[in-house]
């Protein structure tokens, strides 16, 4: 039986209050009940207090698949939107919308053995998402870089009914889980997922990281679509274009 090298949680008993008024178990992400009958207007906008900001593509009326996208330690939701690599440009082509959600604080959870409160935040963002945007609920990612990333991953693992898709670029850990067949009982599905790391990261190393996450995930029946290239601790735009075609081509097979 392959293990993970991080210490086992009961997902299921605790619960705690949300910024809006309800409750979700430790790591859940909670989908809104109710959401917008059509978009708003397209483009980027800020969302209220630390919730990020919101793309939606132009030119699209109709409920359309969301990415919630999970920022570096020390970054900022905006970063994803800056300069030539904006992402704007993946989710007009490939028609989704995105989520750029912000940490509380400096990083994603407090490391291995916690998922931290952040994951409340990020269903606060998404019931605010929900209320601007006609999103379908049934096509939803989530994915990140670095300790973005290494959230975006265990969300994905603690949320398989939640989330088909799960992005990760170079993540360096899985909040507090010994084996992927403890979530067996937790979650209705597996999602499909994408990892890219560079082999020369010297930051969140490969070779304790991704390689181990990847052979255990397809191990315990994850499809994983898995990308080694040149290069240290960042997302290349030739790695952020195949990893959106992948995803864009994910979410529209389904629809």
């Amino acid at each position: 039986m392959l293990q993970w090298h991080f210490e086992p949680v009961f997902i299921g008993c605790l619960s705690v209050a949300t910024s809006f008024g309800a409750t979700a178990e430790l790591g859940r992400v909670v989908i809104p009940v109710k959401s917008a009958t059509q978009n708003a207007s397209s483009g980027l906008q800020k969302l209220s207090g630390r919730n990020g900001v919101l793309y939606i593509p132009t030119g699209h009326a109709e409920p359309l698949p969301l990415l919630i996208l999970l920022h570096k330690a020390g970054g900022s939701a905006s970063e994803w939107f800056a300069g030539g690599g904006s992402y704007a440009a993946y989710a007009d082509k490939g028609r989704f919308i995105i989520l750029a959600s912000e940490s509380p604080s400096q990083s994603w959870g407090t490391g291995p053995k916690n998922w931290g409160y952040d994951y409340v935040a990020i269903n606060g963002a998404l019931e605010e998402a929900f209320a601007r945007c006609a999103i379908d609920r049934n096509r939803l990612a989530i994915g990140g870089f670095s300790d973005g990333a290494s959230y975006a991953l265990s969300l994905g693992l603690a949320n398989g009914d939640v989330f088909g898709y799960v992005i990760a670029f170079s993540p360096g850990f899985i909040v507090r889980l010994t084996r992927v067949e403890d979530l067996a009982t937790t979650t209705k599905s597996k999602f499909r997922g994408c990892i890219a790391h560079g082999t020369a990261d010297n930051v969140l190393p490969i070779a304790s990281t991704s390689r181990v996450f990847v052979s255990s995930l397809r191990k315990n029946g994850y499809d994983v679509e898995y990308r080694e290239f040149s290069g240290g601790h960042h997302v290349s735009r030739q790695v952020a274009e195949q990893a959106m075609t992948w995803l864009a081509a994910a979410f529209h097979q389904r629809g």
